[in-house]
């Protein structure tokens, strides 16, 4: 029943959300094994799978998993995590090529997600982790309106409830 209410793109003009394929799978694990995204999410070494089992293992994670594409290039990912439907779920969103970032493609992509939460009542409240030291994170998340849960040693909870933006 919940993936009757998911669909499978969403877009914006040239931006565009689709159904991770298992063809994204080499732009996920090259996307992930990053410096930067590894550091961000706490890691030191490089993911070692293949991209198959990083595609397969994302796909059962993330209930949705989307590509982000611009101008049909893909760029990035979101997903939802431990998603309770009709209470609440955890998202996670990155543009892995440092040149499409703080261009607004992340925030386009977390609207545009969180529009069809709201319209398909889906869930109620959507949260994140972070660590606490990435402030570039922690600023464009709050840009979005999401604020403080809980702060634990290293890391910080940020929530934001659908039904009031």
């Amino acid at each position: 029943m919940l993936f009757l209410k998911i669909p499978r793109y969403m877009e914006d003009g040239n931006l565009r959300l689709r159904l991770l394929r298992m063809s994204d799978g080499p732009f996920i694990l090259r996307g992930l094994n990053d410096g930067a995204i590894l550091k961000a999410n706490g890691l030191s070494r490089p993911i070692a799978s293949s991209w198959f089992f990083v595609w397969w293992w994302m796909k059962k994670t993330f209930i949705p998993a989307y590509c982000i594409e611009y101008d049909s290039q893909p760029i990035g990912f979101i997903g939802l995590y431990n998603l309770i439907p009709g209470n609440s779920a955890e998202v996670s969103l990155v543009i892995f090529d440092r040149n499409n970032r703080r261009r607004g493609y992340g925030t386009r992509a977390f609207q545009i997600l969180a529009q069809t939460l709201r319209r398909c009542h889906l869930i109620e409240k959507i949260t994140l982790k972070i660590q606490g030291d990435n402030r570039g994170s922690i600023s464009f998340w709050t840009g979005l309106g999401f604020e403080d849960v809980h702060i634990p040693d290293g890391l910080r909870v940020m929530s934001m409830d659908l039904k009031e933006c």
